[in-house]
């Protein structure tokens, strides 16, 4: 079956969604990175990589490049996505690969010349390139051909030979002069065989190696067979054996040195022929490390066109694993490289050929991956280890001209161009000048010099094209002046553009140099100065747009003006005498604008926009000398007033802005039309900055107008006016009449202009496509703008007034929409009035009109409302319609006689002044009396029809209502807009309620916000008037009922009475989680106001919170006292409250009796108002702080919310004086014991205080951090959880801290309190800054340094009552370390019992819940390392764990399994436990599960989770482990989801718009949970880590196999064996042969028992003492190691979470690899399990991975493997990352195989000779290994196989030969340790037999038996510490 890596490989291609194969090419990274660096999984949350693979290890950049190797065919793809994904892997590896750096050699600059030639750059001309017309079209007709399989260095120079001859690009390369010689080396290389492959690659039938060969036609014309087999393995990298040594000899030398070369020394390998060119391509990998490949499949060549297209349909299972056949090939020498050149070197090579491929797509593939290699990793490209580091400069610049020089020729060659909307796309230029861009970073400056100057002669060509060129017309794209005669190549210079563009954006620095020393370069025979400073090649680039702008062609046009957007600041700056050239060329370009599509249009008006804000242009534009001077320039920017891209609206506002605050400019292009434009901007633009802008500029045009008497009432007639204001009075929902829009004429060449009107929705002001919003944003502004032009109009006495009638026209309109207008109008004009002539005189002095407004104003306050309003007029006929349909039913429906209908008026009358009309009032009269009426006449007749009735009559009544509610909003509106007119107007009014009402109904029941505002600002102006006459009463009445509205939110401001009783609890946390816990359905309070009234109600607060900002920004330091009482209004409930009191004691009696709502109320004030203060009265405010300081100590839980909330604001808007108050007062309540409230209450200000200042509380951070933690074990729930909360938030803003100046103002002692807070934080968050604990306990190891470390963390967590997250990579001994901790806590708890009897240290048992594989495990190694620990096993049936439930307090650990706790949790949760430790903890990450619940349920005082997982691949499965831990900690699960599951998992198919909100997300998280996961990998603990991890893993026997084993022990053979033994040693040979027999039966019954049972009968029998513990003999059940086997391999990574096959829902199968289990994208580990029978093998394959594990891939060897194919299965393995296992015997891969692939070794069998066991480890554990090396055995618990185990001791040094003679027969072992074996002993056992053992130890002479048992004190394993290569390059110091 194919691997995981063939199956990735094909979704690059047959992917159904970008996401897919996004995905697939990030796994397929992961995978090929895999060689080179470790830990990838976790790549995309640790931002520094550690490389840990010596960069000159050969062997694991050939495993890399052969995954390279089969990704490359894919860029060949016709289809983008597929070329794509493949960039996408191939980006991927080169970002997660270290960084290839030379290895420099101390001797070389000793042999170097002094200086080295500079290399040349290789000999170009355009002029040529574009004569010969050998071109790069779309695909040159050879459509139907793929790439051949490039497998050798000659074949790739070859390949290129050919490329570049067919396009007559020999002059490139030396490849020509090099060819012979090759041919020779490779003759002499490859044998004979090298010419006869040359020649075969030239025969006809085979294709060139660059134009792609023939495809049948049927599978061409199937998209899906394309895919199946991407075709060839890329081609190769010639290797430069002797390399970059050379590089400053000439061509003739080094070849001289080559042909003196001998043969053995050069790196090429015969290269396998070619294939045919019908045959299937096999995808080989590179090197030694062979990859499985796809097999010819020679069936699908054979299939019709006909054949179903399905039939090749790869579905790729998840699930599938199994077994993997290996293939043996011939491996591709592709992209190998000679030993210390730059590994990507082949890659690169190999896709240069490919970028002078016929085929468009495959030139782009090939730039595009050329594009990401170079820009990660091609900072060293053409350096060679071992060099100088000048030698290695020179080769670096030789090889960047090289490749620069090849891609300016794909850039002039290139022709294939797509259209997208009208705008041409050259995927190819554009690709290949951004791979160009890549390479120029890397460039030195004087390369980039040379490239600089071919692509300036690309846009320049100063040479005459051959006459085929001249003639020949662009496509029908240029519809101008085609019939010219062509004096460039527009593709060409299209090209150098992108080129030149690419190159400033990266290189600025060219610009930035000094002058540098003039470069000399030799260019085509004749010697040319280069100007090399600054200036000089920015003169260039700005000709070279100019040059561009001026192109006939749209698509050039737009690339020049984009060329000179990231310079146009050293443009203005350094070349100020070019700027005229390329203004006036931008203006010609915009007055040639064809349409709003031209793609040139948004470039140059962005460009143009960026030159304007520089001050040297503008004064350009004021010179009436300039070719072209302003005046007639303005209007050729007209047209774009209103085009279709906002930013070129916004840029022409602004321009002609910018133009008109110039003094110097000329000014006389201001004009009607201009200021017509500007109007109409305002009326239909929907984005508020474009308005904004226009009105500004409308503003400057009117005062410059203005300022020249005459020139306004010259340019703006009355009829404009009049047309002005009927635009702005239009009604609500009518179309806008645009046949008195001013249309500025874009005629070019007669042809009238494309355009698509942008405003069509604001003209057809169609309301269900704009919202009435925007509607009356643009009505305010064009009404100010009207007030503006009648201000300005009205300065000059002498202008006739054309006001008067129009504004008392519409002031008197029944519109409300005009009178609300007019009434705008009219209160700006006063403003403006007064603001622009700077005078304080009303303006109803000066102006007749002025006073008429006011004094209508004033009677339309005073008298009652109009009956109605015009625009109701449509409403009040649906409703008449209605009515008469209502009554008349009465008639149709209830036949009653039509004269009983009353009749209701066939006319409307709105304002009910008409007699006989129809009026609301007849409709209330019809829905009510006379609907009565009729009901009652019928009786109880008619019951059905009455009904139907009823319920259209309810309908009506609601429109009634509705219509009402319009009626009173129009009311507020138009009363609150006059008031506000009336106020701007300064009239001293009769009385003032009707305005004062008038303004304070705006402010309280608007709901446009704009509207509100400027009642807001009416409040203000209204008390200012108030001030000014000394009027003092209706101020306070504003204020108080300011204040009032502020409260009136009953969310913001709760009622006392309600809550009154609830003393206890947090109340802001627990409706942030109620709110997120049950979003829209959480129960409605009963009190809660309606939907409507609460709405109202947050219109009230927000109004008065805008009328409170307004008064301040009006009064400023003032506001106090110009309200006398206003600071008793705001705090008056706290002063009464709290001002004589000193305690809570005394307050908390006022609250409950009198004050409460007062306390409530004020806090609200306070808190809405104090963001609005004044600088100057924060002193009022500090006042406060007494107060709130003991609301917060309140006893109920109400007010204590009010104050934590208002405090908070208090504290974000006055940081320093609040804050300190905060932490000398408030932080030190977190720790009363005693009192609850001060505790609750100070949390809840912290909590408040975090959600409020977010990253303004940065510098208090460190006074709070430690105080709440210590809250997040309090006893209170509430405060638990909102500080754990808290917590989680501030411990992410830690790291931000440091290096912030102190906070002001702080005492001393403070600031010295926080140097230590921060000493215990930097502990917190940094798991090695730890104080190291001492263990009080003798523990029987020796602990390494990482493992006292993780104790010391563990034991710091328990000092401050933490809990966390332990997941050390596997094999680093987090069992030993959590056994450390718990002799140690519960040793020092006996202590303190013993000493102090304090009830805090009584006993306490602990508690570890493990997987059931692992209980016994435990119990070993708990009783093996620590003498002070009682241990016992809570497992077993029921009815034992039942006996066992009364002691279980007796002993010190117990050690149950998941599922006893989920059975027996109701006797487990009324346990206290010391510990509760979660080993494998992360079964507990679904929180919905039974098991989970069960655990959480768990009462102990620390908690400790063991995982080997990398938690930041579960991201979401954190949340549930946080809540075992600390409840809360993360929030709620939906607000974890919502705030990091969503983003993070939206990026999983990698979308770039949700990577940085992934990214982000992904960074929070990780801070807030650092401080509780201590995480480290082997390869970080390398330095002190073995290379080698030897452990034990103890099984217990089944119940059958205990059976069987009894059974043995009562036989006859037994008792032969046993007096064999006794017997003397000369009947040696017979008694051996029993003795061998019978211990040979045990082992097998070890492992499993179906070895042994071998007829049916026996079995039978043996299931049936059992008895239904598993219905067959292949359940895993009856064999532990089998269950201990997949629990390692669990562990490992391998083979979680795919259900069995055919659970899976085929169609969602397709990303196979994102394992549900988050493993990443791979298991990290690959293993090796050695067996020494062959049959249980066949067990292990069939009955677990086949049952069980079917996602699990791997393969065998054993003696049934033909010893010709073992070699293909080793190579397989190691170059294929995604095989999971090799199964092997240990005689048959014990021995010469290197398996470096595996990092994990599982003994399930032994040997009884140890070193053939350690030679089998070996296999693994090689120099080439770069993983630390896990050996796991697998030994069942008091059983033959313990005491063999026993005797070998090979887990220390078993090198040492006594063992191994002790070991070599039977005689030389004592007799009782014979017999012993054959016994089954028990656990108990076990441990009396140890104790005596200890007990007899003597000091007497050294017997093989004690040399034995002392075998466990010898060092471990020193023979082999020297043999890993980081120690060997340690040693070189390197």
């Amino acid at each position: 079956m194919t691997s995981r890596l063939d199956r990735l490989l094909l979704l690059l291609d047959t992917g159904s969604s970008t996401s897919v194969r996004n995905t697939a090419a990030k796994q397929l990274a992961q995978l090929a990175v895999k060689s080179v660096i470790s830990d990838v999984t976790i790549a995309e949350d640790i931002k520094t990589r550690t490389q840990h693979v010596p960069l000159s290890d050969p062997s694991a950049w050939r495993e890399l490049m052969s995954v390279v190797a089969r990704i490359l065919p894919f860029l060949h793809s016709k289809s983008f996505e597929t070329r794509n994904a493949a960039s996408t892997a191939l980006s991927q590896i080169s970002s997660l690969t270290p960084l290839w750096q030379p290895s420099q050699n101390p001797n070389a600059m000793a042999t170097d010349k002094p200086s080295l030639p500079i290399p040349d750059y290789p000999s170009f001309s355009i002029e040529e390139l574009v004569s010969q017309g050998k071109l790069l079209l779309a695909s040159s007709g050879k459509e139907f051909i793929k790439p051949a399989v490039l497998t050798s260095p000659a074949e790739v120079k070859k390949a290129r030979k050919e490329a570049m001859g067919r396009l007559g690009l020999e002059f490139l390369d030396d490849v020509a002069e090099e060819m012979d010689l090759d041919r020779e080396l490779g003759a002499e290389v490859e044998g004979t065989n090298g010419d006869i492959e040359m020649e075969t690659v030239k025969s006809e039938g085979s294709p060139s190696p660059t134009d792609p060969c023939p495809v049948k036609k049927g599978e061409e014309s199937d998209p899906t067979s394309r895919s199946v087999t991407p075709g060839p393995i890329t081609p190769s990298e010639p290797d430069q054996p002797q390399g970059q040594e050379l590089n400053a000899m000439s061509a003739r030398e080094r070849n001289r040195l080559k042909r003196k070369r001998k043969p053995g020394n050069s790196a090429f390998v015969a290269a396998p022929p070619p294939q045919s060119a019908g045959a299937k391509f096999s995808a080989s990998a590179s090197g030694p490390a062979k990859a499985r490949l796809v097999a010819p499949d020679d069936s699908a060549q054979n299939k019709s066109r006909l054949g179903s297209p399905t039939a090749e349909k790869v579905v790729v299972d998840p699930t599938k694993g199994g077994a993997v056949s290996a293939k043996e090939v011939t491996p591709s020498k592709a992209l190998e490289v000679g030993p210390g050149v730059w590994v990507w070197d082949g890659l690169v090579k190999v896709l240069e050929v490919d970028l002078f491929s016929a085929a468009w797509e495959v030139r782009h593939g090939a730039a595009v991956a050329l594009r990401e290699i170079l820009r990660i990793q091609g900072k060293h490209g053409g350096m060679q280890d071992g060099l100088s580091v000048e030698v290695n400069e020179l080769a670096h610049e030789r090889w960047c001209n090289d490749l620069s020089a090849k891609l300016l020729c794909v850039l002039v060659l290139d022709r294939f161009g797509d259209f997208v909307s009208d705008q041409v796309i050259a995927p190819v230029r554009e690709m290949v000048s951004q791979t160009l861009a890549s390479l120029l970073i890397h460039m030195p400056r004087r390369s980039v010099l040379h490239v600089h100057s071919i692509l300036l002669q690309m846009i320049k060509q100063e040479f005459a094209l051959p006459a085929a060129l001249t003639t020949k017309k662009r496509s029908s794209k240029s519809k101008n002046n085609d019939s010219e005669p062509r004096t460039h190549v527009w593709e060409v210079r299209h090209a150098g553009l992108l080129g030149i563009k690419y190159e400033v954006a990266v290189r600025s620095d060219l610009f930035e140099a000094a002058d540098l020393k003039r470069e000399v370069k030799q260019e085509e025979g004749v010697e040319v100065e280069f100007d090399g400073d600054g200036k000089a090649i920015l003169r260039d680039v700005v000709d070279a747009a100019v040059l561009g702008l001026g192109d006939r062609d749209d698509d050039v046009r737009a690339v020049a003006a984009s060329c000179l957007l990231p310079v146009a600041g050293h443009l203005v700056n350094n070349i100020p005498d070019s700027l005229e050239k390329v203004l006036l060329v931008l203006w010609n370009c915009l007055s040639d604008m064809k349409d709003d599509l031209s793609s040139s249009v948004g470039a140059v008006m962005e460009l143009l926009g960026k030159l304007v804000a520089f001050d040297r242009v503008i004064n350009i534009l004021a010179d009436d000398t300039v070719s072209l001077p302003l005046t007639t320039l303005a209007p050729t920017l007209f047209p774009f007033f209103r085009h279709t891209i906002a930013n070129v609206r916004l840029s022409v506002v602004d321009t002609l802005h910018s133009f008109m605050t110039v003094e110097s400019l000329p000014r006389d292009w201001i004009s009607a039309p201009f200021l017509q434009l500007l109007f109409q901007n305002l009326v239909v633009e929907e984005r508020s900055d474009i308005r904004n802008a226009s009105l500004l500029a409308w503003r400057t045009a009117l005062s410059l107008v203005s300022s020249i008497a005459g020139w306004m009432q010259s340019q703006i007639t009355p009829q404009l006016i009049l047309e002005w204001f009927a635009i702005v009075m239009t009604p609500l929902g009518f179309p806008i009449e645009t046949a008195v829009f001013y249309r500025p004429s874009v005629a070019v060449d007669g042809d009238a202009p494309e355009r698509h009107n942008v405003d069509k929705n604001m003209l057809a002001q169609d309301l269900a496509l704009i919202s009435t919003e925007v509607i009356y944003k643009a009505r305010i502004a064009t009404s100010n703008a009207l007030a503006l032009l009648m201000t300005f109009w009205l300065k000059d006495p002498d202008s006739p007034d054309v006001f008067q009638n129009i504004m008392i026209h519409y002031f008197d309109s029944t519109s409300m929409l005009q009178k609300l207008l007019s009434a705008i109008v009219a209160e700006e004009w006063a403003c403006e009035h007064r603001k622009i002539l700077s005078t304080h005189a009303p303006l109803i002095e000066t102006s007749p009109l002025a006073k008429e407004l006011s004094t209508k104003s004033s009677m339309w306050l005073q008298g009652n409302p109009p009956v109605a309003y015009h625009e109701m007029a449509v409403s009040l006929a649906r409703i008449h319609n209605d009515c008469f349909a209502l009554l008349n039913g009465f008639a149709t429906d209830c036949k009653l006689p039509i004269s009983n209908i009353p009749q209701l008026g066939s006319e409307i009358d709105v304002t009910g002044e008409r007699p006989g009309c129809f009026t609301i009032e007849t409709a209330q009269a019809a829905v009510g009396p006379f609907f009565t009426r009729l009901k009652d006449s019928l009786g109880r007749a008619k019951k059905k029809e009455v009904a139907a009735l009823v319920d259209k009559r309810a309908l009506v009544v609601a429109s009634i209502e509705r219509y009402n509610e319009v009626k009173t909003q129009h009311d507020v509106r138009v009363s609150a807009a006059v008031a506000a007119a009336y106020v701007a107007f300064q009239s001293t009014p009769d009385k003032f309620s009707p305005i004062v009402k008038g303004i304070m109904n705006g402010i309280k029941n608007e709901e446009n916000f704009d509207l509100q505002s400027r009642s807001a600002v009416a409040v203000a102006s209204f008390i200012e008037f108030c001030r000014h006459h000394q009027l003092p009463q209706p101020p306070e009445k504003i204020v108080k009922n300011l204040c009032t509205f502020l409260c009136q939110d009953t969310e913001q401001t709760p009622t006392f009475a309600y809550t009154r009783k609830t003393l206890d609890g947090i109340l802001s946390f627990q409706s942030a989680n109620s709110t997120q816990r049950n979003g829209k359905d959480s129960a409605k309070d009963k009190d809660a106001p309606p939907p409507e009234d609460s709405a109202k109600s947050k219109i009230s607060r927000r109004g008065a919170g805008l009328a409170f900002n307004e008064l301040s920004s009006k009064f400023g330091a003032d506001l106090v006292t110009v309200v006398p009482n206003m600071w008793t209004s705001m705090v008056g409930g706290l002063e009464s409250a709290f001002s004589k009191c000193k305690s809570p004691e005394e307050s908390d009696p006022l609250i409950e009796k009198r004050y409460g709502q007062d306390v409530i109320d004020s806090l609200s004030v306070l808190e809405a108002v104090v963001p609005t203060l004044h600088q100057s009265l924060w002193s009022k405010v500090t006042e406060t702080f007494p107060m709130l300081l003991l609301a917060l100590r309140s006893k109920f839980a109400i007010i204590r919310q009010c104050a934590a909330r208002c405090f908070a604001t208090i504290c974000d808007i006055m940081t320093a004086e609040a804050m300190r108050f905060v932490i000398e007062e408030v932080v030190p309540l977190l720790g009363d014991a005693i009192n609850m409230a001060n505790r609750q209450g100070a949390t809840e200000l912290v909590y408040h205080i975090v959600q409020r200042l977010d990253m303004k509380a940065l510098p208090y951070v460190i006074f709070l951090v430690v105080p709440v933690l210590g809250r997040m074990s309090d006893a209170d729930d509430d405060i638990r959880s909102t500080a754990t909360n808290t917590f989680a938030s501030l411990v992410k803003m830690v790291p931000l801290e440091a290096g912030l100046p102190d906070p002001p103002g702080f005492p001393e002692e403070l600031l010295k309190r926080r140097d230590d807070e921060r000493q215990f934080l930097a502990q917190l968050l940094d798991g090695s800054k730890v104080e190291q604990y001492s263990i009080p306990v003798p523990i029987k190891a020796e602990l390494r340094k990482y493992q006292q470390d993780g104790v010391s963390w563990l034991a710091f967590l328990a000092k401050y009552q933490l809990h966390g997250i332990l997941c050390d990579d596997m094999g680093l001994g987090k069992t030993l370390q959590s056994i450390c901790i718990l002799a140690s806590k519960h040793f020092e708890r006996a202590e303190k019992f013993r000493e102090t009897k304090s009830p805090d240290a009584v006993h306490l048992p602990s508690l570890i819940i493990c997987p059931p594989t692992l209980t016994g495990h435990w119990y070993y190694e708990i009783l093996k390392y620590a003498d002070n620990l009682k241990p016992v096993l809570y497992t077993g049936n029921s009815r034992e764990r039942t006996k066992l439930l009364s002691q279980l307090k007796s002993y010190d650990i117990v050690i149950t399994s998941y599922e006893v706790v989920r059975n027996d949790i109701n006797n487990l949760e009324d346990i206290r436990w010391l510990y509760c430790i979660l080993d494998e903890g992360h079964i507990i990450k679904n929180a919905k599960t039974k098991l989970t619940k069960a655990v959480k349920s768990i009462h102990s005082q620390h908690r400790v989770i063991l995982s080997g997982t990398p938690i930041q691949n579960n991201v979401l499965e954190l949340w549930s482990l946080f809540d075992f831990l600390m409840p809360g900690f993360l929030g709620t699960e939906s607000s974890f989801n919502e705030r990091f599951g969503k983003p993070i998992l939206s990026n999983r198919d990698g979308k770039a718009k949700n990577g940085e909100a992934a990214a982000l997300a992904l960074e929070a998280l990780h801070k807030q949970v650092l401080p509780f996961l201590l995480r480290r990998l082997k390869e970080d603990v390398l330095n002190d880590l073995p290379p080698k991890i030897i452990q034990d893993y103890y099984c217990e026997l089944s119940e059958m196999q205990k059976n069987l084993y009894d059974d043995y022990s009562k036989s006859q053979a037994h008792q032969d064996a046993e007096s064999a033994v006794q017997s003397t040693n000369e009947k040696e040979g017979k008694g051996q042969q029993h003795v061998f027999q019978s211990l040979q039966y045990l082992r097998k019954l070890c492992n499993h028992p179906a070895l042994v049972l071998k007829d049916p009968e026996s079995v039978t029998k043996a299931l049936g003492k059992v008895g239904g513990t598993g219905d067959k003999l292949d359940d895993i059940q009856h064999a532990p190691k089998l269950l201990a086997l997949k629990q390692l391999l669990l562990d490992c990574g391998i083979g979680g979470g795919a259900p069995a096959a055919g659970t899976i829902d085929q169609g969602k199968s397709e990303l196979i690899d994102t394992v549900p289990e988050g493993n990443g994208a791979f298991s990290q580990h690959r293993v090796l399990i050695f067996c020494q029978m062959k049959q249980m093998l066949d067990i292990i394959e069939t009955d677990l991975f086949k049952s069980h594990m079917p996602s699990v891939t791997y393969m065998r060897l054993d003696g049934g493997t033909e010893a010709n194919k073992r070699h293909a299965i080793v190579q397989t393995f190691n170059s294929d990352p995604s095989i999971d296992c090799l199964l092997l015997t240990t005689h048959v891969g014990g021995l010469g195989l290197t398996l470096t692939g595996a990092d994990t070794v599982i003994f399930v069998e032994h040997d009884w000779n140890p070193m053939k066991d350690l030679q089998a480890m070996d296999r693994a554990h090689r120099i080439g290994q770069k993983k630390v090396v896990n050996v796991y055995r697998l030994i069942t618990k008091g059983t033959l196989e313990e005491k063999i185990m026993g005797l070998q001791r090979f887990k220390l040094n078993i090198a040492n030969s006594v063992v191994t003679q002790q070991n070599s027969g039977l005689s030389s072992m004592d007799t009782d340790l014979v017999l012993d074996l054959f016994k089954r002993t028990t656990a108990e056992e076990d441990a009396r037999a140890a104790m005596k053992k200890k007990g007899k130890e003597s000091n007497g002479p050294v017997s093989q038996k004690n040399l034995l048992s002392g075998l466990d004190d010898l060092p471990a394993e020193e023979e082999y510490e020297g043999l890993d290569l980081s120690s060997f390059l340690g040693k070189l110091g390197k």
